[in-house]
């Protein structure tokens, strides 16, 4: 029996689509919807003084970018879309980029105009594409960002990085993690976007249920991961783990059980190595053993809500799901009459090895003219420099993609102790593979991991195999 979806079927018709026409610039019309936002402490960056210092006269002579004189950038208005829902004046991403267009020393200009504010954020942008409208600059979750730019909507960021006058310095570079860094090529060195903020996949852990089960540590591999799953309460009924099988958390597990899905470069996914194998037989296992709980996100709306109340009510021990859903977990009295101390983990494998997959959110640049993509860059390098990237954490609950954001987090930490916790597990994250045929890929390996967990009468190896030449014919479709 081969594995199928609704969902995967209709979204591979839209490889046979084509999407993009001739593209021009337009500026887009700010929707003007606001809501209640996060109150936060504003960060002034320091940035902008130390980038703007290269345009500065003194005794050496400074060379003119990519062969841009400065002057050229004077009066430059960009567009700049950014997908959010939380649009409003004065604070967030409006408040980042007013101080930007306030202070920077180039004359240039950005309008921020939020694109999140509709049922489909990313169709809508893509109609607009469509339309012949692009913006200057975009920050847009990274797994659409490879088809614009193998569609060639936008540029290879690799030139601008390295260019000695407005290029980005090693050592900055080095503050990113290596994880997000290493991962975010295409074909060989192209670099599409830079990283911007993330968010990450983990475990949710009752901590204070496990000491209550005779546990005094959280597990540290997969091993003792499933042993205190198996940990029998009432009536013998396993204290459990909840596992949604989406392709995140399928990722997490690959990763940290070191399984290669796809190498920058390489011309396929690989999903019947030995380890993917290995990984698949091995959560069939704990599911016959009556440890796990099956949870679909297709086509159930409410998957995600009914996986933390499980969590909650202490239906589970444990449970995954993003750290942007922290804010489902219950933090008054249980049926206990207590509140449970919990925490997240990051998923793990043999020996201890540990990976959690990161969703990110990543800035591009579109084609326009050189003088533009110049100023889009300068723009660009402000907002993800540390203290922006540390404001945007603190009115997102987004975590930054760079390391010396922590120290701007002091006090941000401090109050928010669940969400400091995730700070711990970036330097496990490791992002999804960066190819234009990874959206349709990712539902045919939630298929085929739900059909391996659910049908014990299915050879998993068979299932992998199979999915091996699906996500082959979806490679070879979406390079056409």
């Amino acid at each position: 029996m081969k594995f199928s979806s609704l969902a995967y079927k209709w979204f591979a018709l839209l490889l046979i689509v084509p999407l993009f026409s001739s593209c021009q610039i337009s500026p887009a019309e700010d929707p003007g919807q606001g809501s209640e936002s996060r109150i936060i402490q504003t960060i002034p960056p320091a940035t902008l003084t130390a980038i703007s210092e290269m345009a500065a006269a003194s005794q050496t002579p400074v060379p003119a970018p990519m062969g841009i004189p400065w002057s050229e950038l004077e009066g430059l208005h960009l567009e700049f879309w950014y997908i959010w829902d939380l649009d409003e004046s004065g604070v967030g991403m409006h408040a980042i980029v007013e101080r930007f267009n306030n202070e920077n020393e180039w004359g240039i200009t950005v309008n921020a105009v939020d694109q999140g504010l509709v049922l489909d954020p990313i169709a809508t942008v893509e109609a607009a594409f469509a339309d012949g409208l692009v913006p200057h600059l975009m920050l847009s979750d990274s797994s659409v960002i490879a088809g614009w730019y193998e569609k060639g909507l936008t540029i290879d960021l690799s030139y601008l990085l390295a260019d000695p006058a407005a290029g980005m310095a090693r050592e900055e570079q080095k503050a990113f993690y290596p994880g997000i860094w290493e991962n975010f090529t295409l074909s060989g060195d192209d670099l599409p976007g830079i990283p911007f903020s993330q968010s990450i996949q983990v475990i949710y852990y009752n901590e204070s249920w496990a000491r209550e089960l005779g546990y005094n540590s959280p597990p540290y591999s997969i091993e003792d991961l499933m042993e205190q799953s198996c940990t029998p309460v009432e009536e013998d009924q396993p204290a459990g783990m909840v596992f949604s099988p989406q392709a995140e958390n399928i990722l997490s597990f690959l990763y940290a059980n070191d399984g290669v899905l796809y190498q920058p470069g390489a011309d396929a996914y690989q999903f019947s190595s030995p380890e993917i194998k290995e990984l698949a037989r091995d959560w069939r296992a704990f599911f016959q053993d009556g440890c796990g709980t099956l949870i679909a996100n297709y086509p159930n709306p409410m998957a995600i809500e009914t996986e933390f109340e499980s969590f909650n009510q202490r239906d589970a021990l444990m449970i995954m799901g993003s750290s942007r859903m922290m804010e489902h977990v219950h933090t008054g009295p249980n049926q206990t009459g207590r509140a449970d101390d919990w925490t997240m983990l990051p998923f793990m494998g043999p020996g201890g090895s540990k990976a959690v997959a990161s969703d990110l959110q990543s800035v591009v640049i579109f084609k326009t003219s050189p003088p533009e993509e110049l100023a889009s860059w300068l723009f660009l390098k402000y907002l993800v420099s540390p203290e922006v990237q540390s404001e945007w954490a603190q009115y997102s609950y987004y975590y930054p993609t760079r390391k010396d954001s922590f120290w701007f987090l002091r006090e941000f930490r401090k109050e928010n102790p669940s969400w400091a916790e995730g700070l711990n597990l970036l330097k496990y994250s490791r992002s999804a593979p960066l190819h234009p045929s990874w959206n349709l890929v990712k539902l045919a390996l939630e298929d085929a991991f739900e059909v391996i967990l659910a049908r014990p009468d299915l050879d998993p190896d068979e299932q992998l195999d199979y999915l091996n030449q699906i996500a082959a014919e979806l490679w070879e479709r979406s390079d056409r």
